[in-house]
């Protein structure tokens, strides 16, 4: 099971990392042409080489749109990779003066709560799918759940990653319990 949701896990970081860059270029590209069909082609010097032509044509609206609803694809996908990497800002004072005991523990109950704030984030995320389903965006013409649908898929991402996170910390705490038994059983046979 750790081994399946670990690869799991890996290919969905592969995923989202590869449509992050995918997303981020062409909001890149995007931006760039918008500022240059605007502040170039717009220009007066533009106009007065060239009156004859037209350049407002070239002032595309819905990229505004794009580049917007790009940058929320790509915070969330962003959220899911950082949180397999465990890069997040933490707080973790409480942790470092805790015995060794009690840190995985911690641990396991901080990605306790981060899995019921992720499945609390899939119930009503998918509610909000069902709710945009009808909405279409005004420029771009495209239906409002593709949009929305980024929390939900950063929720389900970060729900698998939690749970890779928390089998290892079962794993660990149950090879820390074997070398404890082993280490009791060498000091009584001897």
């Amino acid at each position: 099971m750790k081994v399946f949701m670990g690869n799991l896990s890996g290919k969905i970081n592969q995923i989202s990392r590869f449509f992050l860059i995918f997303f981020f270029v062409i909001a890149f590209l995007s931006t760039v042409y918008q500022v240059f069909s605007r502040f170039i082609l717009q220009s007066m010097m533009v106009k007065k080489a060239l009156p004859m032509v037209d350049f407002s044509i070239f002032n595309l609206t819905w990229i505004e749109e794009l580049i917007r609803y790009l940058f929320v694809w790509i915070v969330f996908l962003g959220i899911g990779i950082v949180y397999k990497s465990k890069g997040h800002a933490q707080v973790e004072i409480l942790h470092h003066y805790l015995p060794e005991i009690f840190k995985n523990k911690l641990l396991a109950f901080i990605e306790i709560v981060n899995s019921f704030l992720f499945l609390f984030l899939i119930v009503y995320g998918w509610s909000i799918l069902k709710f945009t389903s009808q909405q279409i965006s005004p420029s771009l013409g495209i239906n409002m759940t593709f949009i929305y649908g980024a929390v939900l898929i950063c929720s389900l991402s970060c729900l698998i990653h939690s749970s890779v996170h928390l089998l290892g910390l079962v794993s660990i705490k149950n090879v820390i319990k074997e070398d404890v038994y082993e280490e009791t059983n060498k000091n009584t046979n001897i």
